[in-house]
């Protein structure tokens, strides 16, 4: 697989309310468009769409060995999901705004066990005496 060049570049201003994105002369194009907070948040919703379109038809992949960056601090919400009788789980993404994923019924119970078992590992090392320094 080749690598490509750069054919655009964001930054964002000094005092953080504007986002600019460049197009590199690789992309062919000249220009720059200048974003606010909004209006780049629906750039990202509107690409997001895109990218799911172009998805639609691929299976999701598995997630054993993705690389994702975790999020350590947000807002989040769970609430029951009507169509499948699932639940919502929601937050809010630094990156991409508010974002959720559905759990169905037989998941549920997954995420719980799960989360029992990771809250006693929390808890028993918490219980642990702490060694002498």
């Amino acid at each position: 697989m080749s690598k490509r060049a750069a054919r655009l570049q964001v930054t964002v201003s000094d005092d953080r309310q504007e986002t600019t994105l460049t197009l590199l002369p690789e992309s062919g194009i000249e220009g720059e468009m200048k974003f606010t907070l909004d209006q780049l948040g629906q750039l990202i919703a509107s690409l997001g769409q895109a990218r799911a379109a172009m998805l639609e038809k691929r299976a999701v992949p598995p997630m054993e060995g993705a690389p994702f960056t975790p999020i350590y601090k947000t807002q989040w919400a769970v609430q029951p999901e009507a169509l499948t009788e699932g639940s919502i789980i929601a937050f809010q993404h630094p990156a991409y705004g508010p974002v959720g994923f559905v759990l169905p019924p037989s998941d549920i119970e997954k995420v719980v066990r799960a989360l029992t078992v990771h809250m006693g590992m929390v808890h028993s090392s918490e219980q642990r005496p702490s060694k002498p320094s």
